[in-house]
């Protein structure tokens, strides 16, 4: 895992995971931004969690995290139960720098990068 990464996402997640925790020996990490209020959000996040999922069956993991655009603390912890991977925590301030940074111009959006 590059210290870039580092840089970039940060190293204080939600249960208290730390970003080498999370991307281990992964080549690629994913970030994800979503909020449960949006409908082509809630349609997409099963077909990533399956897609995740078949990954992680076949021992290609693809470690993802969650930025979430959720406007309360409630809608961020239910959406995120349904998730298996790790999140930025409610209301991080990374996550808007992170949506600057890689021009999210609406949610679902995935973006992939080197670990």
């Amino acid at each position: 895992m590059s210290t870039a990464l580092t840089s970039l996402l940060g190293n204080d997640f939600v249960n208290g995971a730390d970003l080498a925790s999370i991307v281990g020996d992964a080549p690629l990490v994913g970030i994800y931004f979503s909020a449960h209020r949006c409908v082509s959000c809630r349609e997409f996040t099963p077909k990533l969690k399956e897609f995740y999922d078949t990954l992680v069956a076949q021992g290609t993991p693809l470690p993802i995290v969650f930025a979430s655009s959720d406007q309360d603390e409630d809608s961020f912890a239910s959406y995120f139960a349904e998730m298996p991977w790790h999140a930025f925590k409610f209301g991080d301030d990374r996550i808007e720098v992170l949506n600057v940074k890689y021009e999210v111009s609406g949610i679902p959006w995935l973006v992939i990068l080197n670990a």
